[in-house]
């Protein structure tokens, strides 16, 4: 079995929740029964959004300073538990030593092949910027929509929101002013986003469900 290494830290909750859905989606009657990650809990890394839009620090050395560090520690392989950081994908893999896999690429693979044809994108205006998913969906045949300036305003106050911690000004904002826009199927394609984005009237995809159930079946886990 593979051992799994976890950049996280990106932001705090969004790596706890995504370690409590590999738990939870992995079919386990013991310990032994789970999957191997080493966790690089890294909350030093700049700001990704920040980097992509207005020029802020570079969060590259930082995420390729992490993968270096899960490999000393015996990852086989190493992921971000960010959306937003997969933007400096390319240039933390020719630094380094062990695969540093893309699961937005592989998580729109595993929706696509799942029956999911088209759908709204929601994440950080770094992420949108950066095409990480849109590129993705075109290499996978997957129609994609991006929500409008205005939208992405309201996303980002969300985001930022959850990272506070006020959760109830996350909720607001998403009921408001997010959801009632949306509809069919809807990619939260930040790890904050699941923590607060819920619809009866619309299919919410978490990420980070599919990212968790990815990551165990990478490392010889079983899915329940």
């Amino acid at each position: 079995m593979k051992i799994a290494g976890i950049v996280g830290g990106m932001g705090s909750l969004s790596t706890v929740d995504f370690l409590q859905k590999v738990v939870e989606h992995t079919k386990a009657e013991k310990d032994q029964d789970h999957i191997r990650m080493i966790v690089d809990f890294n909350t030093s890394v700049p700001d990704r959004t920040t980097a992509l839009l207005y020029g802020g620090e570079d969060p590259t050395p930082y995420l390729v300073e992490s993968v270096r560090r899960l490999e000393a520690a015996g990852a086989d392989f190493a992921v971000f538990i960010c959306n937003t950081a997969h933007a400096f994908l390319e240039k933390v893999r020719v630094q380094s030593n062990i695969p540093v896999l893309s699961l937005p690429e592989l998580a729109i693979e595993r929706l696509k092949k799942n029956g999911i044809d088209e759908a709204w994108m929601t994440g950080t205006k770094g992420l949108i910027k950066s095409g990480v998913y849109q590129n993705a969906a075109q290499k996978a045949g997957m129609v994609l929509h991006i929500p409008n300036s205005k939208i992405q305003d309201h996303l980002m106050q969300i985001i930022y929101s959850v990272k506070a911690s006020n959760i109830p000004k996350a909720q607001k904002i998403w009921h408001e002013d997010v959801e009632p826009f949306l509809g069919g199927n809807v990619l939260l394609g930040c790890t904050e986003l699941p923590i607060v984005a819920k619809s009866q009237r619309v299919n919410v995809i978490d990420l980070n469900t599919v990212w968790a159930e990815i990551v165990v079946e990478l490392c010889g886990g079983v899915l329940k």
